[in-house]
């Protein structure tokens, strides 16, 4: 191969890899031509959305007060604490703090899901909520090995490497032309894909929307604004240099070219979009959580579902940090969870603006879903601080008009109350977590099938192989 292949091939490379972490899409990507805002069709997408810093998934769900009364009596010796008020007995705990729910898949009442999560027991009811109790994405307790083994889709990766592909970037790997497009503050392993080199080549960081594109000079400002001046001197510069350097196709200083030219023909079209659907639905403008990090994502995941052509997208990152509650744990948990899962919070508002775009196909909610992880779960006893501790096995939530709803797996299993094969009962253990018996592994190569028949193996090809609780668990996951 002579020198000049090379540097072609070089630069071709560069602009690839230099694009997709710098939140674009690279030139070779063809521009489409836009569509009416009222025709955009949403494929099917799947949204990993990851609780950084360690859920404690078993305060959301709890047993009715009809349950096992011996298990009862060990699980709020263990967890009674947590509350901050006193209440004198679990069943009035549970009254005040719980909605009882009817499980779609057994018709039975037996837990309830906390007040703070109103839009997720609303959805449970519905049956667009999978519970997969007992399930595990990280076999150990560290914050920095968890959180890449849950984006990595590995629970036993026993490495901090991060050079590695995730699994939503094998699963657009595994699509048609499809991308990972991240929607948080910044860029996730989530979306590595697997080639070395080129680990972000299918990804678009749309960290906000609204503001993607490179700037255009504004007429609604004074010629002599800073950003005007700034965006005008720029656009010339470039112009001008652009055709000095047409005709040395050798030069190095070409790519940067590219690189302008590529990024600001996506973000025009982006921008157009967007424009054209116009502006945010003031649910969406005026959303205000605690977290303003998540209130941003809220409003890009809105956007996205106007523009997936554009984006390609295949695959959405999110993401909501502050969940390591070793003290004090009630006041954040309920603030967390009210952001994300709460009758007005997040997810409500966004999805219910998304459920009203105009489609020719589909309607766009109906084409999402929502894969809820975490680094791990937290210790069954709660430590002396309010809080709880680092522990392994979690509950994942599986949110979507695709899923078959309910819960999957022992959710409060008898062994947790009685003693162990050391004699001990783990509600009454200081280090006792709940026992993951499901490995993520299987519950996520569903969802890739969901997505496209046939891409579970590719994407997770030791799925078969990992724990799964009771064979056969998840083969109705999805329907």
């Amino acid at each position: 191969m002579n020198s000049a292949i090379k540097r072609r091939e070089f630069l071709r490379r560069s602009m690839l890899t230099g694009l997709a972490a710098g939140a674009t899409m690279s030139s070779a990507w063809p521009l489409r031509a836009m569509a009416a805002c009222d025709v955009v069709d949403m494929p099917r997408t799947l949204v990993n959305l990851m609780f950084y810093g360690g859920m404690d998934s078993r305060f959301i769900f709890m047993p009715a007060p009809n349950y096992d009364a011996g298990y009862l009596a060990e699980l709020w010796g263990a967890r009674a604490d947590l509350y901050t008020t006193a209440y004198p007995t679990y069943e009035d705990m549970f009254l005040a703090e719980y909605d009882e729910v009817v499980d779609p898949l057994t018709g039975t009442i037996n837990f309830g899901i906390h007040k703070s999560c109103g839009w997720l027991r609303d959805e449970f009811a519905a049956g667009r909520v999978a519970v997969v109790a007992n399930s595990v994405c990280s076999k150990n307790r560290r914050h920095d090995q968890s959180q890449l083994n849950a984006n990595l889709g590995e629970p036993a990766f026993n490495n901090l490497y991060y050079n590695r592909s995730g699994w939503g970037g094998r699963l657009v790997e595994q699509l048609s032309s499809a991308n990972t497009v991240e929607i948080s503050h910044e860029i996730s392993v989530f979306g590595n894909g697997s080639i070395d080199g080129e680990r972000l080549r299918n990804v678009i960081h749309a960290k906000n929307t609204r503001d993607i594109a490179l700037p255009n000079i504004n007429p609604d400002w004074s010629v002599t604004d800073r950003r005007n001046v700034l965006t005008r001197a720029l656009k010339s510069y470039y112009e001008a240099r652009g055709e000095e350097l047409a005709g040395d196709t050798s030069s190095p200083f070409n790519l940067f070219f590219q690189h302008n030219n590529a990024f600001r023909a996506f973000g025009d079209q982006v921008e157009q979009r967007l424009n054209d659907c116009g502006p945010l639905p003031a649910e969406l403008a005026g959303l205000d959580l605690y977290s303003g990090h998540f209130e941003q994502q809220c409003r890009n995941l809105y956007d996205v579902c106007l523009a997936p052509d554009v984006l390609n997208v295949g695959t959405l990152s999110m993401r909501y940090d502050g969940w390591d509650t070793h003290n004090n744990q009630y006041t954040r948990i309920t603030r967390n969870l009210g952001d994300v899962f709460g009758s007005s919070g997040g997810l409500s508002t966004a999805m219910g603006q998304i459920a009203g775009i105009p489609t020719a196909g589909a309607p766009a909610n109906e084409q999402l879903t929502f894969c809820v992880s975490s680094d791990f779960g937290r210790q069954l006893r709660a430590n002396g601080d309010k809080g709880t501790d680092h522990g392994r096995g979690i509950y994942t939530i599986v949110a979507g008009h695709g899923v078959n709803g309910g819960v999957y797996g022992d959710m409060f299993p008898a062994r947790e109350a009685v003693p162990d094969s050391n004699g001990k009962v783990p509600f009454q253990t200081s280090g006792a977590d709940i026992q993951g018996l499901t490995s993520t592994e299987r519950i996520l190569a569903e969802a890739c099938e969901w997505m496209q028949p046939g891409s579970g193996a590719g994407v997770f090809p030791n799925a078969a192989s990992s724990e799964i609780e009771a064979p056969g668990l998840l083969d109705t996951l999805f329907a």
